[in-house]
């Protein structure tokens, strides 16, 4: 059994891949980290954004946050996946730069996989692409121009993300309540 963590600001019982948002690196459903502070991270700067927008708003009545969570889920990987499209990127390269820049630009998903696991575009990694989107657009995603992108990544440095697309793939997760809660 492999745990892998999901940070929300929201209160759920169950997983819902129709929650998600687009426009994200493996597309519309649910990410969960190997890692609990990488979990953490997210829903902090996830609060951080929704708090701002509700600001931005001026909407007083608005959103009631939980406190920030980290949701711990139980992954039976290699005997729960039989009849599943999994696609695994073992590293950042010039395929998975080339599939999580598709999948930005779409609010569905741009794939048939029902769960992809492969390295994080975070926030570092999304300002080295944004520096270098006009080229890569240019280019048609030149092995070139995406080695050169990969190499300013360092992208042994990128921790792993696991994405669940269909309701079939979520149902190899065990749900375990709330395992620890972090205030952001």
């Amino acid at each position: 059994m492999k745990p892998l963590y999901h940070g929300t600001i929201y209160d759920f019982d169950e997983t819902d891949v129709s929650a998600g948002k687009g426009y994200k690196d493996f597309g519309k459903g649910v990410y969960a980290t190997a890692f609990p502070s990488h979990a953490e991270r997210l829903a902090i700067r996830n609060k951080n954004i929704a708090v701002k927008r509700q600001s931005f708003l001026k909407n007083k009545n608005g959103i009631n946050f939980q406190p920030v969570v980290a949701y711990r889920y139980n992954l039976l990987f290699s005997e729960n996946t039989d009849g599943l499209k999994v696609k695994v990127f073992d590293k950042a390269d010039r395929e998975w730069l080339r599939f999580i820049l598709q999948n930005r630009k779409c609010d569905g998903c741009t794939h048939d996989y029902d769960i992809v696991i492969g390295p994080t575009a975070d926030a570092e990694t999304t300002t080295i692409i944004n520096e270098y989107y006009d080229e890569l657009e240019e280019s048609g995603y030149s092995d070139e121009v995406c080695e050169k992108v990969i190499a300013e990544l360092k992208p042994e440095n990128i921790p792993k993300q696991y994405f669940f697309r269909t309701n079939e793939a979520v149902k190899p997760l065990s749900f375990d309540k709330v395992k620890r809660q972090v205030i952001g």
